[in-house]
């Protein structure tokens, strides 16, 4: 395996020589995350995979371009399948991915995209980690990995990367280490990354295209609102009350989710 990538580190200046916006290698996380804090039964799963090119990178639940392939062919099934020249979604054959966040970065410049209810937000990821490299290491897979720790806006995270995948990228932000980092995880094991495979992968690095830009703290702020106001939140998005007979669950499915990595 690893003369397998040295040979792919080799080749990838002449690649991207030609096609600078496409990745050269592709990292698959185990993705292991608690939505409610206060809910242990809420912990979830999802491989999301990290592409890298030379200047940019993109990490995403990989669930998520399967969802959309069959979001996207079950409302191509229903358009050629009108019932009396209506098309019916049947939505509950719609998939959805649990890990929402992804993270591009673009020459040094990191930008995340998140959600609140139904609207895509996007910032720069301005919270920098400042690392403490520790005399310990440990093996992920065959290599040998070096352990670092450091605060993440309220969190403290811990990374172990190797320096023989010589790449300063990693799962979610947690990039700019001297190699690649495998294993990633807070304090309190609310959010884990693990490597799970490294291959060549040539694919387009592209960000998603429809999102409202904002800055941290007024996403943060936006996010506080929704969760302390649900109701609101909903007349403020769809013009409408939701009927009384929906609201109690409707504000515990959005106060249900309250566990974030930032």
């Amino acid at each position: 395996m690893k003369l397998k990538l040295i040979f792919l580190l080799f080749i990838s200046n002449f690649f991207f020589a030609q096609k600078p916006d496409s990745s050269f290698i592709e990292c698959k996380y185990l993705t292991t995350f608690l939505i409610d804090s206060a809910n242990t039964h809420t912990l979830k799963k999802e491989l999301a995979y990290l592409r890298i090119g030379k200047n940019s990178s993109i990490f995403r639940s990989d669930f998520k371009e399967k969802a959309d392939s069959i979001t996207f062919a079950e409302i191509d099934k229903s358009n050629k399948n009108p019932v009396n020249g209506i098309a019916i979604m049947r939505t509950e054959n719609w998939a959805s991915a649990k890990y929402i966040p992804e993270v591009i970065k673009r020459n040094g410049e990191i930008i995340i995209f998140d959600k609140i209810l139904n609207v895509t937000y996007n910032y720069p990821a301005v919270e920098k980690v400042q690392w403490s490299f520790l005399n310990e290491t440990k093996k992920i897979r065959e290599y040998t990995c070096k352990k670092a720790v450091g605060k993440y806006h309220n969190k403290s995270i811990t990374v172990w990367y190797t320096e023989e995948i010589p790449i300063s990228e990693g799962p979610y932000t947690f990039k700019n280490l001297p190699g690649l980092v495998l294993e990633a995880y807070d304090s309190k094991d609310y959010f884990h990354f693990t490597l799970e495979s490294l291959k060549r992968v040539v694919k387009p690095i592209v960000p998603l295209d429809r999102a409202v830009k904002t800055d941290y703290e007024r996403f943060s702020k936006k996010r506080a609102q929704v969760f302390n106001d649900p109701i609101g939140a909903f007349v403020g998005i769809f013009g409408k009350t939701p009927p009384k007979e929906n609201q109690e669950s409707m504000i515990s499915n959005i106060r249900s989710i309250n566990n974030y990595l930032d």
